[in-house]
């Protein structure tokens, strides 16, 4: 070979040892950090227009990540939507149709198969710090037993005790199995997390790659009291529930700053989110403190409805993603995603093979996330958005069909009509104009979509 064709090859070779080297630097499994807030409104942070909150951490994260703006959960309560997250499966798979109390025999079944499962087979040290809401009453039930290392936190709501709930049960925080802490104080909850978190990030060496699932009791009511004493005075602008978002924001950003101590955050990813939307239209039990009022409770900006309801208020949420260099500063998502899509996203991101004898309700949003594929008309397959066990509305891209049959919420105790309604979500955001007798031809290919849920998407009960 003559000194030329060396050079050619040389410079052939190096040129395309550039892509497999970066390849290679981006197949590293990254660490995942979900943090999921309980009953957090659509626009309770200052980066999805509160104008009296303040959350500097999270409104950076947003700015050095990404934002989406039509991220639904698919159950507008908490046991349905914590299930579908963990499973990237419709919790009317499972019969998880509502929320669960102490020593309910329902509870996420032994035979679904978690994102910490997955991320455990995949060599992730997995851990979940805060509030569970999946079952208490089997040994399979625990979060111990669903893939998970470790466990601290809750099994159910910090409001599970009078007067809002009629129990004998003692509230408790759990370390794995066992009760480490009786009847802890509203005010100290958000702390002793973060404590709990921090420690866990300072046990990582670098070597194994960690998934933490970070579930916060708040701001679920009641937060007259959720918010440390000093704290509560200094952000009484955004009264109580401003004073527990700000404290929840600050403890995230103690947690971020563990993790750039630890040398850490440049290979974490974080996702920050909501189970459900605001309980706007709680019921009187929960005023019987005498300090929980009406105003407390979150907001869902522009949207109609709140939490237990299958309008926009009630399943729309924040969504923020954070990866540095794997996902575009600054980008806003706009095309229709949801909760069941996250275990098939973050399989792809860890190198984890997905349940080969599940079938998975979402799909990977990898590429829209990272910016590989345009957010414009993103193909995505239907979100169903099942209440109560049952289905009552589906969203295809921004059209959205709902029908519901005449009931009682569970909530308020008030009743509400039957309907079938037709929205596009993307001109009338607020569900404010029914089109259902505008588009006929939109509203049966719709009905038609709707009426085939139960055709797959019901395995059985558990």
């Amino acid at each position: 070979m003559n000194r030329s064709h060396l050079f050619i090859t040389l410079f052939v070779c190096f040129f395309l040892l550039i892509p497999v080297q970066h390849i290679l630097a981006q197949q590293k499994q990254p660490n995942i950090i979900l943090v999921l807030a309980d009953d957090m409104g659509y626009s309770d942070l200052g980066c999805y227009g509160n104008p009296a909150i303040a959350t500097p951490f999270l409104d950076a994260m947003a700015s050095a990540g990404l934002r989406a703006t039509h991220y639904v959960v698919t159950s507008p309560s908490c046991t349905p939507s914590r299930a579908s997250l963990l499973t990237g499966r419709y919790a009317s798979r499972y019969n998880l149709p509502d929320p669960i109390g102490p020593g309910s025999p329902l509870g996420l079944p032994d035979e679904e198969v978690t994102l910490a499962e997955v991320l455990h087979n995949a060599g992730y040290r997995t851990a979940m710090i805060g509030k569970w809401h999946l079952g208490d009453k089997q040994d399979y039930h625990y979060p111990t037993a669903q893939g998970f290392d470790s466990f601290y936190g809750m099994l159910y709501s910090h409001d599970y005790r009078d007067p809002y709930v009629k129990t004998d049960t003692t509230i408790k925080i759990y370390r794995n199995r066992t009760p480490e802490i009786q009847r802890p104080a509203d005010s100290a909850l958000s702390r002793i997390y973060n404590d709990e978190a921090i420690k866990f990030i300072h046990s990582q060496n670098g070597k194994q790659p960690f998934f933490l699932y970070y579930a916060h009791n708040m701001p679920h009511l009641p937060v007259a009291f959720a918010a440390e004493a000093k704290r509560m005075k200094d952000m009484q602008n955004a009264g109580p529930l401003g004073a527990v978002v700000e404290d929840l924001d600050a403890h995230l950003a103690a947690l971020w700053k563990a993790l750039e101590t630890q040398g850490l955050a440049d290979n974490t990813l974080f996702i920050f989110s909501s189970d459900n939307g605001p309980w706007i239209e709680y019921p009187v039990r929960m005023g019987g403190d005498g300090a929980t009022k009406h105003w407390h409770a979150g907001t869902a900006g522009m949207f109609r409805g709140s939490k237990a309801q299958t309008y926009e208020g009630g399943v729309r949420e924040p969504f923020i993603v954070y990866w540095k260099g794997h996902i575009p500063a600054g980008k806003t998502i706009r095309s229709a995603i949801s909760n069941v899509d996250l275990l098939p996203t973050l399989a792809v991101w860890a190198q984890a093979t997905l349940p080969q004898d599940r079938e998975l309700d979402g799909q990977s949003i990898a590429p829209l996330l990272t910016g590989e594929v345009a957010d414009t008309n993103y193909p995505h397959r239907p979100i169903y958005l099942v209440n109560h066990g049952k289905l009552e509305a589906v969203k295809v891209g921004n059209w959205k069909y709902r029908e519901v049959e005449a009931g009682i919420n569970n909530n308020s105790g008030k009743p509400y009509e039957a309907a079938k309604e037709l929205f596009n979500v993307a001109y009338d955001p607020s569900e404010r104009t029914n089109v259902l007798q505008e588009y006929p031809e939109k509203t049966k290919e719709l009905k038609a979509i709707f009426d085939a849920f139960d055709a797959y998407a019901v395995d059985g009960k558990n």
